[in-house]
């Protein structure tokens, strides 16, 4: 705020901040901002006039605001408590013959409005706002009743006072007025004698008073250009504007960061005399490269940001290109307005950081600030998302951290506290550059606009969850004795069983605890041991911090070393194996191909070379390690029939429990018991023998011994439950399958495996399954071409001979075969009890009025436990639902809370580092094509799909009806090169990028146009 002209100095001015504060006991002057910035701090600023010239008039705490402000003149009025603001002013020493200006100590105002008060020729004049109606929202009709209004005829007031009803009034008085020194003198005689009525008015009432004593009083519309510091966002709304008026008024006031010198003007002024304009720019900043930016009032507001909508034009030659360049960047703007605004700066060149910060998530406002930058000096590599090096740092508010991830960004992070405190306003969208001193540039501040009134999360809710984190991770440090060794603690939300995956990063109580029940608290280790690893029980593979659950990959990692390694052996490999994976975080969703060998495959001789240079293992102890991969992998070869044998008594078993007369727990009971021990059981073994044959084929590649052609050849002509789908779904286009038949069959499907409110297939098979009959049957039919296998199949052979493996051709492709369509077959019918239990545990929930949304949030133990009830009623469904209004309100928590993928700090509960994770990219073809987010459409208006790159944040295989809907490419936020969906990707030949990392999704997500290409590694944003 620039201040007054050299002239006002001679001004006096007068604050009245008497009155007792609106809220709380800080005189309202005193009162803090949220980041430390005093409201009389702000008004100082704003009138910016010598101190010698101001007088505070106190009342309500004075000698606080003495003792804390002793430079500062502070008269009191005694009797402020019975008296109005009018009797305050008359308390000042007023001096004859001086004009005076006189402010409420609660609003902050601009310079221009003080100029044209002080410009008017009235004995008074009175700043009003004729935006009083909207200059907020939620302003009722008792705050206008309440509020000092004003009638405004030609330009003067004609009547001052809250008494004024409202439909008379034309407008607010703000609370500043400007007296000349006629009514200066006219106001020392009051204080001399003044009248008892005067005694409780306000200031309107008093300059009502002398206007009926025949003085004029001229008005100045203010025209919702001030603020009343009553509320946080009041200062931003003061401050903040177009990106130019944002840029200027904080220049002169941020001292932590540099704010380039700029010239702006609006359309009207380009219009009216264009040559002018460019002269201003050539004569303010000289001859250097400069930037022309947007700076529409469509853009940065608090509603809405259009970030990104309008052009700016970079490394302008003022001379050659500035005109040209202007007309560029207005051509973009929509809807053009005489006063949108273009800003032009100095071209910033020496650029070494540059990116965007939010001072809140952008999703929920939780308390992170959220700071992504580019690495090479692209000033709009982040904004354009086109950037290809870039990480971003999240940093919780309020956590103490000795030192940030990444402290090149510690300035950006001091900067944007400071212009917190400025703005007294936390929700912000800011775009800086760091050159190459180090110094910290602010490019733009504006409002984050995202409307967050549904997220209900408050700061200190997330905070208590961290804190309760902190305390889980100091509990769970230290090594577990079953485990063999000492490693550092390391978890993941994607090593090994990818909870993130499969149930998401802040799943429902249900969902985790059934996931737990099923596969996580036993039976994953069980699996381990039978299969010939090491026996790592009791140790449940999920754990959680702030309510999301993540892997324990110390455990993981120990249960796949081969249990005949001995116990020194075993804890020298899983420390390693822990500090691999801690060093290259971006490994996580990769660990069984990069980071630990659970198999022996062509390309153990890398795996030896690593163990021994990196961990230091002797030739005897890697030795030892070889044969127990060599005899897991040996009796791979020969187990898969055992395990789909398991799977099909469980498809039986079902059978005779869906026609049982049973009652709706029992009924889940029982499918449940039976989805762990026949289903979840052998599917895990399956899905274990599928790890391996994958590795085989990619072990195989990576060595030369066939070619990426010959192990795409060989997956193409798998017949999993997919590619099964797609012929059913033929056959139900052609007639030879009945629709219902196909219904009944797929219809237990649902995207959500684990999640009761994610909808069946045939809850809705027009949206589910029509859509694949009908893509049947246009699309031509895909026939398997295995010459390149069958070219290079005993060179294949050869290579698993060498490791004395099986190399018989029909035993080897038996073996594949049978795991890797088994593992996808026993997951397909496993998921029929589970969904069957859902809807069981649904059944259950009608009885007693409890909706699924309830029932999502209610863990399986809980609704179990209530069979024990002799009669189950309206008690115990009260109890379920008020505690699932408790679990509901704790997933929301989980949901705010900003935890890494992968943490193996106590540090990382607070401060992170997200990189531009490497997908896991499928298919040998490209594709350019629109973008399609599906977690942002509702599940009642399905989008439109066909012909678009489809994005899903979790690879389940529930999400199969995507293939038949002729989607052009998929990405998935979780996912590994192993996942089901990228099975699935590869055997329909579709490109995809499976697993991108919440970093890369969160940039994607918002394109209109992608480039997927997988054969190349590339998935860029088009625009």
């Amino acid at each position: 705020m620039k201040g007054l002209a050299q002239d006002a100095l001679k001004t006096s001015t007068v604050i009245l901040g008497a009155g007792e504060p609106h809220k709380g006991k800080t005189p309202s002057p005193l009162t803090r901002t949220q980041f430390g910035t005093t409201v009389l701090e702000w008004t100082l600023n704003s009138i910016n006039t010598g101190l010698d010239q101001l007088t505070f008039v106190a009342g309500y705490s004075a000698s606080t605001i003495r003792a804390q402000n002793a430079a500062l003149s502070v008269v009191e009025n005694p009797d402020w408590a019975e008296t109005g603001s009018g009797a305050s002013l008359l308390v000042a020493p007023l001096h004859a013959s001086q004009p005076t200006l006189v402010s409420y100590g609660d609003i902050l105002f601009r310079a221009w409005l003080v100029e044209q008060l002080r410009a008017t020729h009235a004995p008074i004049a009175i700043a009003w706002d004729s935006a009083w109606r909207t200059r907020y929202s939620g302003r009722s009709e008792e705050d206008l009743v309440r509020c000092e209004k004003v009638a405004v005829a030609n330009g003067h007031a004609v009547r001052l006072g809250s008494d004024i009803p409202v439909d008379w009034a034309d407008g607010e008085f703000i609370g500043l007025v400007y007296f000349a020194p006629e009514a200066v003198d006219r106001l020392r005689r009051l204080q001399e004698h003044m009248p008892e009525s005067l005694r409780t008015v306000h200031l309107s009432g008093l300059i009502e008073y002398l206007r009926a004593e025949g003085l004029t009083v001229e008005a100045v519309d203010a025209r919702g250009d001030w603020a009343e510091v009553n509320e946080p966002r009041d200062i931003a709304h003061f401050v903040l504007g177009t990106k130019a008026e944002t840029l200027s008024r904080l220049r002169g006031m941020v001292r932590s960061a540099t704010i380039l010198d700029q010239v702006a003007f609006t359309v009207a002024d380009w219009q009216q005399n264009p040559a002018e304009c460019l002269q201003r720019v050539r004569h303010q900043l000289g001859g250097q490269s400069l930037v022309v930016r947007s700076s529409a009032r469509s853009e940065d507001a608090f509603t809405a940001s259009n970030a990104g909508a309008y052009h700016s034009v970079l490394g302008v030659d003022p001379d050659a290109d500035l005109q040209a360049s202007i007309e560029q960047v207005l051509g973009s703007y929509a809807g053009i307005q005489d006063d949108d605004q273009v800003l032009v700066q100095p071209m910033l060149d020496d650029v070494a950081i540059s990116g965007v910060a939010f001072t809140r998530t952008l999703e929920r406002g939780a308390p992170w600030y959220v700071i992504n930058y580019e690495r090479d000096g692209n000033t709009e590599g982040i904004t354009s998302g086109s950037s290809t090096n870039h990480a971003t740092l999240l940093h919780r508010r309020g956590a103490e951290v000795s030192e940030l991830p990444d402290p090149r960004l510690q300035g950006v992070l001091t900067a944007l506290q400071e212009i917190e405190g400025l703005l007294g306003f936390d929700t912000l969208d800011v775009e800086f550059a760091i050159d190459c001193s180090d110094r910290v540039h602010i490019l733009q501040v504006r409002p984050i606009a995202v409307d967050r009134t549904e997220a209900g999360v408050g700061d200190e809710a997330c905070n208590q969850a961290l804190a309760e984190a902190h305390h889980a991770w100091r509990r769970l440090a230290p090594t577990p004795p079953q485990l063999p060794g000492e490693a550092p603690p390391l978890y993941g939300v994607m090593p090994d069983w990818n909870p993130a995956e499969i149930i998401g990063t802040a799943p429902g109580q249900l969902a985790e605890s059934l996931y737990r029940e099923l596969v996580m608290d036993e039976v994953w280790a069980q699996q381990r041991a039978e299969y010939g690893y090491r026996d790592v029980r009791p140790a449940p593979l999920l754990v959680s911090f702030a309510g999301r659950p993540f892997v324990d990959v110390r455990a993981s990692f120990a249960s796949f070393i081969p249990a005949s390694v001995s116990e020194p052996v075993a804890g020298k490999l899983l420390r390693f194996y822990v500090d691999w994976l801690r060093a290259r975080p971006q490994l996580h969703d990769k660990v069984e191909f990069e980071v630990v060998p659970t198999c022996l495959a062509p390309g153990f001789k890398g795996w030896k070379e690593r163990l021994r240079r990196e961990a230091g293992l002797q030739k005897e102890e890697i030795a030892e390690l070889r044969a127990g991969l060599h005899g897991i992998t040996a009796q791979a070869f020969t187990r898969s029939e055992q395990d789909l044998a398991g799977i099909e008594r469980l498809a039986e078993r079902f059978e005779r429990i869906q026609h049982a007369e049973l009652d709706p727990l029992e009924r889940a009971r029982l499918l449940l018991d039976d989805c762990r021990r026949l289903g979840t059981l052998p599917f895990a073994h399956l899905a274990r023998s599928g790890f391996v044959a994958v590795t085989l084929l990619r072990g195989a590649e990576a060595t030369g011994a066939i070619s990426p052609a010959a192990r795409e050849s060989f997956l193409s002509t798998l017949r999993t439950v997919s590619h099964q789908l797609t012929a059913d779904a033929r056959a139900t286009a052609d007639g030879t399958l009945a629709w219902e038949a196909f219904v009944e069959r797929y219809g237990h499907l649902r995207p959500g495996t684990y999640d009761i409110h994610s909808p069946r297939y045939d809850a809705d098979p027009e949206r589910f399954l029509r859509p694949l009959v009908e893509h049947a049957k246009e699309a031509e039919l895909e026939e398997a071409d295995a010459t390149a296998w069958e070219r290079e199949r005993a060179a294949f052979l050869a290579a698993l001979a060498e490791l004395e493996l099986p190399a018989e051709a029909e035993v080897v492709e038996t073996f594949l075969r049978q795991a890797i369509e088994g593992r996808e077959y026993a997951k397909f019918v496993f998921s029929r009890n589970l969904s069957a239990a859902l809807e069981a545990l649904a059944a259950f929930g009608d009885q007693h009025g409890l909706s699924r949304s309830e029932l999502a949030d209610l863990p399986l133990p809980g609704l179990l436990a209530t069979r024990d009830a002799r009669c189950p009623g309206a008690d115990t469904a009260q109890a379920l639902r008020t505690q699932a209004a408790t679990n509901r309100e704790a997933r929301k928590i989980a949901e705010a809370c900003e935890l890494p993928p992968l943490m193996g700090d106590a540090k990382q509960l607070d401060a992170f580092l997200l990189g531009a994770d490497r997908p896991n990219f499928v298919g040998s073809s490209a594709v350019t094509a629109e973008a399609i987010d599906l977690a942002r459409h509702s599940a009642d208006e399905p989008p439109p799909i066909a012909g678009r790159i489809a994005l899903i944040p979790q690879a389940d295989p529930g999400y199969d009806w995507l293939f038949g809907q002729g989607i052009a490419g998929l990405i998935t936020l979780f996912g590994g090169a192993n996942s089901h969906m990228a099975i699935r990707a590869a055997e329909f030949g579709l490109p995809a990028a499976i697993g991108v990392g919440e970093q890369r999704y969160r940039e994607i997500a918002q394109a209109r146009v992608l480039e997927l290409d997988p054969p190349r590694q590339i998935l860029r944003v088009i625009r």
